[in-house]
């Protein structure tokens, strides 16, 4: 985005009596400095006016948090990153759902992440997640390739303001100011939604996050974890973060997540439970509610 200019109160009251063809947020970011993302309705309370949807998530974060092991840590730098993972690969310890890095500040290079090991960690089916800011979207596509995953999904997050914990880092080579992180979901194998509803519950979030006000200090927005075990019921999950963290995003452990970071305080690893092949079982009452995939229109009635 451009930098704002900043107007009196008289030049404004001009501007906004001139004909209006429909709401430009870009102007008025220009005029007073916010970012258009945060005209968007009900930011704090998403699910008002949805009484459905708002159960469905209610009942999906208590089956959730009822299913989770007890949160893990390894503490690990990046140095001794691909050893460890290709040690506990060696050990027959898999995870079907890994996140890489966070929204901190500098992104590792390509060569970095394609020395993370995530091909051999990972079974099939299985799921990756890898932030990345937006001037670094061709390299998050080629790591994905690198590890065997397809993309699947680009789940966009926005941030609130410059002051934003999570602001992108400055691209020098670009005019426009980035607000926007990327979580770039990649698949290997198949997961279908027709018929592996045992492993994926689609439809119950959407690709976009907007930052709320007073949210938590993280590495990452937490909706993002929210999001990721709403959707897979593949429960070995592992958040790999390469870099250290600064002191104002602070690495924060999870219930049924493995946070591997050189921040880590804690080294606790189960192996036993990531040699196994655990699941968060399906609720009746929780698929009853999830919005389904329309069937495809040549299927017969």
């Amino acid at each position: 985005m451009l930098e704002p200019v900043k107007v009196s109160s008289d030049t404004f009251k001009k501007i906004q009596r001139q004909p209006n063809f429909g709401n430009d947020y870009n102007l008025y970011y220009l005029l007073t400095g916010e970012f258009p993302q945060n005209h968007v309705l009900n930011i704090e309370e998403p699910f008002a006016g949805y009484p459905k949807l708002k159960k469905l998530h209610e009942l999906k974060a208590k089956h959730n948090l009822h299913h989770a092991h007890p949160a893990m840590g390894e503490q690990c730098t990046m140095k001794n990153l691909p050893d460890k993972l290709k040690s506990w690969a060696s050990d027959n310890m898999h995870f079907d759902v890994v996140m890489v890095h966070g929204c901190i500040s500098p992104t590792p290079s390509l060569a970095a992440l394609k020395s993370i090991p995530v091909a051999e960690i990972t079974p099939r089916p299985s799921l990756v997640f890898l932030w990345v800011p937006t001037s670094r979207l061709d390299d998050g596509r080629k790591a994905l390739e690198h590890w065997g995953f397809r993309r699947s999904e680009d789940i966009v997050y926005f941030v609130s303001s410059e002051d934003s914990i999570h602001m992108p880092p400055p691209n020098p080579n670009q005019l426009l100011k980035s607000t926007t992180w990327h979580c770039l979901m990649g698949l290997k194998g198949t997961l279908r939604r027709s018929t592996d509803s045992n492993l994926i519950n689609c439809n119950v979030d959407i690709d976009s996050i907007i930052e709320r006000p007073n949210q938590r200090p993280n590495v990452v927005p937490e909706d993002i974890y929210e999001l990721i075990e709403n959707f897979s019921l593949m429960a070995r999950r592992v958040h790999i973060l390469p870099t250290p963290s600064p002191l104002h995003l602070p690495v924060r452990l999870r219930p049924g997540w493995l946070i591997v970071s050189p921040d880590s305080l804690i080294s606790n690893v189960d192996a036993e439970y990531f040699r196994g092949n655990p699941r968060v079982p399906v609720d009746p009452e929780i698929d009853m509610l999830r919005p389904k995939t329309p069937p495809n229109g040549n299927m017969s009635k």
